[in-house]
């Protein structure tokens, strides 16, 4: 990408974050006082309406060509509002998937056959994305139960593989994450035939999106559990003075703030990075490890003082907190630990030879 496209795309960006800002904060005013977070159709139909379901997508497979920068301003704006929705899955992982394989979209996910009506009986069409990581062993994949259709990664073989398959052909054990949100564990197949090969890039890439999308709600997430904190310590009065008045409490309200700012600053810049170099650029490939370490580390302490400082209000259903912290603490660890992540650094600059103080002020 030229300056000048990053500019626009900037802009582009910023517009669809008020817009999908609008969006979410209807959607949130709707959500229940329950553990479970189904989806809300109401609000995906929206966002198909209004093509923020899938805007990474080319035009001639419905999307609307747009890139990461536009991606993750929705994608951020959803998680701060704490409103859960399949746009990592559906978006930048299963609609990518499938056109960088160039496999045609199913009939099942057009029409949304096998998905949840909505209140006007309309189907929304969602479609997710999972690996199969060996023959016979049961993956989980998130928003199954909710999707018309998944797009497999299939890792088993000696060389990666993508297909799609309906849901309704997938015998699965539905659960929930610890989110809240649908999921499900299920024994994907291997070795379909008619599957088309892909590289081993691609694969990668695949796990390098979904970290860097679950950085980015986690970003957006933390953010509003600064908010939460901030409005909380300068409303809660104890002992005849706000509780933010208390230095333990100041300390503790800084740390979770710190950590969002840092978390922020870090989670933009492996964005921009890949807006301007593209996912297969080394620079891209260390930010994002970068971003994924740094949200994961972060989230402990954001999640602990935060519930520290709302005490025992923050873990009722009914307060917006848990909303936020309970998909942070979840998101930590989907597409790779902290750890990992960390040794994924560790080998970009030891085993293969990369140059870190180049890497880190490229």
């Amino acid at each position: 990408m030229t300056n000048e496209q990053l500019t626009d795309a900037a802009e582009v960006a910023a517009e669809l974050r008020a817009v999908a800002a609008d969006i979410f904060a209807d959607a949130a005013g709707r959500l229940t006082d329950t553990v479970a977070r189904p989806l809300d159709a109401q609000v995906w139909a929206t966002l198909e309406s209004t093509g923020l379901a899938r805007l990474t997508g080319s035009e001639s497979s419905g999307g609307s060509d747009a890139g990461w920068l536009e991606a993750a301003a929705v994608l951020g704006e959803a998680a701060s509002a704490g409103v859960p929705l399949p746009l990592l899955e559906h978006d930048l992982l299963a609609g990518w998937l499938r056109d960088a394989a160039d496999l045609p979209v199913p009939a099942s996910a057009e029409a949304g056959t096998g998905s949840p009506a909505d209140a006007a009986g309309a189907a929304p069409s969602i479609s997710t994305a999972a690996e199969a990581v060996g023959t016979g062993r049961p993956v989980t994949v998130p928003w199954l139960p909710a999707a018309a259709s998944v797009v497999v990664l299939d890792s088993s073989g000696e060389r990666p593989q993508v297909y799609e398959m309906a849901a309704s052909d997938l015998v699965f054990d539905e659960r929930s994450s610890v989110t809240g949100e649908p999921q499900a564990v299920a024994v994907l197949p291997t070795g379909v035939a008619g599957a088309v090969e892909v590289s081993e890039e691609l694969a990668d890439e695949f796990r390098h999106r979904g970290a860097l999308g679950r950085a980015v709600q986690m970003a957006g997430a933390a953010e509003a559990i600064s908010r939460l904190c901030v409005e909380h310590v300068t409303t809660r009065v104890q002992f005849g003075r706000p509780i933010g008045r208390f230095q333990a409490v100041q300390q503790l309200v800084t740390d979770v703030a710190s950590e969002a700012a840092l978390t922020r600053t870090i989670v933009d810049r492996a964005v921009l990075t890949v807006a301007e170099h593209g996912m297969q650029d080394a620079r891209s490939r260390f930010v994002i490890a970068a971003a994924k370490a740094c949200a994961g580390g972060a989230a402990e302490t954001i999640v602990r003082n935060a519930h520290q400082i709302h005490g025992a209000i923050g873990t009722t259903l009914e307060h917006s907190l848990q909303r936020r912290t309970r998909p942070v603490m979840g998101w930590r660890r989907e597409f790779g630990s902290t750890a990992e992540w960390e040794a994924r650094i560790e080998g970009q600059v030891l085993d293969q030879g990369a140059d870190l103080w180049e890497l880190i002020t490229a």
